[in-house]
């Protein structure tokens, strides 16, 4: 007959060795990761790896920005913003590179330079800081952005103002 100790010895050594495993990460190299972005294939965040190269891109990360926050009822055309500045359809024509008609010696996106470009300014609320700056802070009537949607536009036009 087997004692007490032999019955709990086995199943606590499973036990072991599995928590073993878990804390350090072992890949029995069951996943179907392919890893397309030439890392080293140790992924450090909890996505998975799509091979993204992570290039924000106005088309898909910006634009949607613009959509919910500034075409409805203001930059749009017929919209009294909307011959200043119209989003509706492509905002990254309408900015990047362009000159600001408020603050005529700065672009309204310029590429590579979120501090020089105007729209940031007119976002953040500090565009009276740049020459010729007027009106309100963006989005008028509303909250302003998000932090978090800040960082993006500022990375976004610092990455280069993809389209």
């Amino acid at each position: 007959m087997k004692s007490l100790l032999d019955l709990f010895r086995a199943p606590a050594l499973a036990l072991g060795v599995g928590l073993i495993i878990a804390a350090t990460g072992c890949d029995d190299g069951s996943d179907t990761d392919t890893d397309t972005d030439g890392d080293t294939g140790t992924e450090s965040d909890t996505t998975a790896d799509t091979g993204d190269t992570g290039e924000i891109s106005h088309a898909s990360d910006i634009q949607p920005l613009w959509d919910a926050n500034c075409v409805t009822a203001c930059h749009e055309p017929g919209a009294p913003a909307g011959g200043l500045l119209d989003l509706s359809t492509d905002g990254y024509a309408a900015m990047v590179g362009v000159t600001s008609g408020q603050a005529a010696t700065f672009k309204i996106v310029e590429p590579n330079d979120a501090a020089a470009s105007y729209l940031v300014g007119k976002l953040k609320g500090t565009h009276m800081d740049f020459e010729g700056g007027f009106g309100g802070q963006m989005p008028a009537g509303k909250d302003p952005l998000s932090d978090a949607d800040m960082t993006l536009i500022s990375n976004w036009i610092d990455s280069g103002a993809n389209p």
